[in-house]
């Protein structure tokens, strides 16, 4: 009797402990967002590699390239979560800043590609763009009392630019249609005009603002312009009782490559547009530099969430026209841009949240898919559930390193891959586009699950994959052992996820694409 009489009064107090734990967690959670909103800042580079950065980070075997000087994010990645295993939503920019903004997988969204940045008899029937149905970050900062802001590349955008009619309905997205009241954008990346396209991060003549209107040629360099824009809107034109969300899609390291003279001195490896490219890297970490400093010195760090990332992994070498300066590396994992391999989706990636993140180094898979239905968390407000929202809260994994809850494993599709030969070790290892091989399998679809990956190769659009290979990216990050028929089981159940996925997406991608040529045939 005694027995029982003691397991019982255990069993309540066992309860009541967990009731307690529960609501206290909770009160916590409340307190801290109940405090002032903080502001939140997301730096997205372009085309940065895995292996293009410079941590400094002592017994880490990544994010130390010892040809790379990035002095200001090694000192970002001291004071921020780094992620080793962080996720880009697509391996090609336009479709990963729209996973981004929106926390979808961007086939939902028939943004399946790269966006051509205008409109013309070739492209006008299969134009793409990011329907104003979408709910953006911006948005849902806005609906929070935020003041929205984005200096840089947009390139989510098919429409015509020129036609200033353009920006006040709905024939293709553009930034004020999405949430942000002021800011400095580029089509894709900065032209030396804006009728020749031909890049160029000196002396772009292509940004516009948000009203439509083209600002001309602005002498100096990309970055730094993108900088310069971030920091006067903060510092004179911001309203300073409102918190506000910065968008800054740097288009560095993207071709073409230009930098200040005193930069490109920098570096001396014997090839100089590798030289090029490393000094680009350093312009930029300068210029984040910057902005971080002057956050600093009108006390604004402290309540300033910052945010880093790349939308996806390095430009292949010599891939396409204006690449002969893209050295980057995805070193120690295998591919690149336009490949769903490790190399090709997963990118350096940290946070900072000065006395709620605890610096560390973390090893648990995400993302930028997570960044949406996180922010919204940030500043309270509802996930939208009128939309399948992809992407999963990471503030119990932020704040108390709890492990990431999905429901679904992360998902990838791209259907414009390509297989080149690499040349290389260590951080000088990188694909070169002049040299394509076809005797690798060309991956279209991918899941994550724990530590493994399933990859499909597609033969035809729309339909299954008709061919899988298994990975354990965790103990084989170059992809070198197939677990299919070792790991049968594991297979079969991460295929079914993966098919029935794949039906999901792309169902809402047929919706998705009859909207937005529908809405071209009427405007």
């Amino acid at each position: 009797m005694n027995t029982i009489e003691n397991n019982l009064r255990f069993n309540k107090w066992l309860t009541r402990f967990i009731i307690a734990y529960v609501l206290l967690t909770f009160l916590m959670t409340v307190l801290l967002f109940a405090e002032e909103k903080p502001n939140i800042v997301y730096i997205l580079v372009d085309d940065l590699g895995y292996g293009d950065v410079n941590l400094g980070i002592k017994n880490l075997n990544r994010f130390n390239n010892p040809n790379i000087e990035t002095p200001n994010l090694a000192k970002l990645a001291k004071e921020s979560i780094v992620f080793t295993q962080h996720y880009a939503a697509s391996p090609v920019c336009s479709p990963s800043r729209a996973g981004l903004l929106t926390g979808r997988i961007p086939m939902r969204l028939n943004i399946t590609n790269w966006i051509e940045d205008r409109i013309s008899e070739k492209n006008k029937k299969t134009n793409q763009y990011l329907l104003d149905e979408e709910i953006t970050i911006a948005e849902v900062c806005k609906q929070a009392g935020y003041e929205t802001a984005i200096f840089g590349k947009w390139h989510l955008n098919g429409a015509d630019w020129e036609n200033k009619e353009n920006w006040e309905k709905e024939i293709g997205s553009f930034p004020n249609h999405q949430g942000f009241d002021f800011g400095l954008v580029s089509k894709e990346n900065p032209h030396l005009t804006r009728f020749l396209m031909a890049n160029s991060q000196k002396n772009p003549g292509d940004f516009f603002n948000l009203h439509g209107n083209p600002i001309g040629t602005i002498k100096g360099y990309s970055s730094g312009i993108i900088t310069d824009s971030a920091i006067t809107w903060i510092r004179k034109k911001r309203n300073r009782s409102k918190p506000f969300f910065l968008y800054l899609p740097y288009d560095a390291v993207h071709e073409c490559i230009f930098n200040p003279d005193e930069y490109d001195k920098m570096f001396d490896t014997g090839n100089a547009n590798k030289d090029f490219y490393y000094a680009n890297i350093r312009y930029l970490d300068d210029q984040i530099g910057r902005l971080l400093e002057y956050l600093e010195s009108e006390g604004l760090s402290k309540n300033t969430i910052i945010f880093f990332s790349s939308d996806n992994g390095p430009a292949v070498l010599r891939g396409y026209f204006g690449t002969f300066r893209s050295y980057g590396t995805s070193y120690p994992l295998y591919g690149q841009k336009r490949q769903i391999l490790e190399g090709g989706i997963r990118v350096p990636g940290m946070i900072r949240w000065p006395d709620k993140i605890i610096p560390r180094i973390s090893e648990e898979p995400n993302s930028t898919l997570d960044v949406f239905p996180t922010i919204c968390e940030i500043v309270e407000q509802t996930i939208p559930d009128d939309r399948k929202i992809d992407g999963v809260t990471m503030i119990p994994h932020l704040l108390y390193d709890n492990p990431i809850k999905r429901v679904e494993p992360i998902y990838w599709q791209y259907e414009n891959t390509g297989n080149w030969n690499s040349y290389g070790k260590g951080y000088n290892r990188r694909l070169h586009g002049n040299e394509p091989i076809n005797d690798r399998p060309k991956y279209n679809v991918s899941i994550r699950k724990g530590n493994y990956v399933l990859r499909g190769v597609q033969e035809r659009k729309f339909e299954l994959p008709t061919k899988y290979l298994l990975f354990d990216v965790v103990n084989d990050q170059n992809e070198k052992y197939n677990l299919t028929i070792k790991n049968e089981n594991l297979y079969k159940n991460m295929k079914i996820s993966l098919e029935n996925l794949f039906l999901d997406v792309n169902n809402e991608r047929i919706i998705s694409f009859k909207k937005m040529n529908k809405l071209s045939s009427i405007n």
